[in-house]
């Protein structure tokens, strides 16, 4: 799946960096959620972690989201999903408002 890859860059880069000691992905119930290991309060992580997946998608539609879940000790753990927009792709025939006509027409 091509979002694997921008999980996995995602991993790397924040072990490159000098905050986290060790990151790993554990996935409950369908939900991905990120275990990292970093001496850095749970906000000013959670901000980290998502300029880091900022510069990751700069160049495609995908936006980052990080939710912090809990933390103990020096682990915290967030649910980081790169979300996809829900943009319409083709024209179902119903003149609807945001057809994806118009939108090329638009542009």
């Amino acid at each position: 799946m091509l979002l694997d890859t921008y999980y996995q860059q995602l991993t790397a880069a924040i072990l490159q960096q000098d905050f986290a000691d060790q990151a790993c992905w554990r996935e409950f119930a369908g939900q991905r959620f990120f275990y990292v290991a970093s001496p850095l309060p749970a906000s000013q992580l959670a901000e980290r972690l998502l300029a880091t997946g900022e510069r990751i998608t700069a160049d495609t539609k995908l936006k980052p989201e990080c939710v912090y879940v809990r933390s103990a000790g020096l682990q915290h753990v967030f649910r980081f999903r790169f979300l996809v927009p829900q943009e319409k792709q083709f024209c179902c025939g119903n003149l609807c408002e945001d057809c994806f006509l118009l939108r090329q027409l638009r542009s």
